[in-house]
């Protein structure tokens, strides 16, 4: 037993010699490769230079245009410049024109002229009316200035609102009934014609000055002095009889000058104490 162990023993011994012999010469030859490795000369190898870069093209700033029209941190990037033209000046608006009431021509001709406010004075040619300059006028039509911009307007547009709507409207008409006056032309056939025609007829023609004639009542034929004051001497339109045959106007009367009534014809005359009144015998 104790030979069996005995040489079993001294086959591992041999074994294990065998593996470390083994073992060195295999460290040996990886020894001698590694050193043959690092020994080993390296030939260079021929490297050929780079070829030289083209030069650098200058940058224009049109190159640049796509990053500004595609500029996403910026909407609102537009190449295309939009130039608002300038907004005109508004145009100032004319005042209104002053109110014409009469003319005087004493010793140089003047005019009558108020403004809004009310206030009436004469003013001559060149003279200042408010914010216009009163170029020229005459017996049917005044000229201003404004700015630069002559402005033409007739006398009859320029009187006041409230005479002109009293000026076109036709008076009431008057209930048809026959009078003492009519009953006594019939009584006297040789007298002149009786103011028999019905009220509101203008039987008048136009007066040559071209204004609106307005008819009250009566003919308008002509007459003597005697015959017409007779016949309108209780006539509730007319005064008291002046020189020459006219009549005299009532303060209660309203009728625009020019009205045509029983063959007399209302004139109204502009003067340095006011306005004169009369009516006169149609001619």
């Amino acid at each position: 037993m104790n030979r069996r162990m005995i040489l079993l023993n001294l086959a591992l011994l041999a074994l294990a010699g065998v593996l470390v012999w083994t073992l060195r010469v295999n460290w040996l030859e990886a020894q001698a490769r590694e050193r043959a490795v690092l020994e080993r000369k390296v030939e260079p190898r021929t490297v050929l230079a780079p070829p030289t870069p083209p030069p650098a093209k200058a940058t224009t700033p049109a190159e640049y245009i796509d990053v500004a029209n595609k500029m996403l941190f910026s909407a609102d990037r537009n190449p295309t410049v939009v130039v608002e033209p300038p907004k005109p000046a508004p145009q100032p608006v004319m005042p209104a024109l002053p109110d014409y009431n009469g003319q005087m021509a004493i010793a140089e001709p003047v005019i009558l002229l108020s403004m809004a406010n009310g206030t009436q004075r004469s003013y001559q040619t060149g003279e200042q009316v408010g914010d216009f300059k009163l170029v020229s006028f005459d017996q049917e039509k005044a000229v201003f200035e404004w700015k630069g911009k002559t402005i033409e307007r007739r006398l009859e547009d320029l009187r006041p609102k409230q005479t002109v709507a009293q000026a076109a409207a036709p008076p009431p008409p008057a209930p048809v009934t026959a009078s003492p006056k009519s009953v006594a032309s019939l009584d006297r056939p040789n007298a002149a014609p009786a103011a028999m025609a019905s009220p509101g007829v203008n039987s008048a023609a136009p007066p040559a000055t071209g204004k609106a004639v307005t008819s009250l009542s009566g003919s308008i034929g002509t007459k003597t002095n005697d015959s017409s004051a007779s016949d309108t001497a209780g006539d509730e339109v007319f005064g008291p009889v002046l020189a020459g045959g006219a009549r005299g106007c009532l303060t209660a009367d309203n009728s625009p000058p020019g009205t045509v009534h029983s063959g007399y014809r209302k004139v109204q005359v502009m003067t340095m104490v006011g306005a004169l009144c009369s009516w006169e015998q149609v001619k």
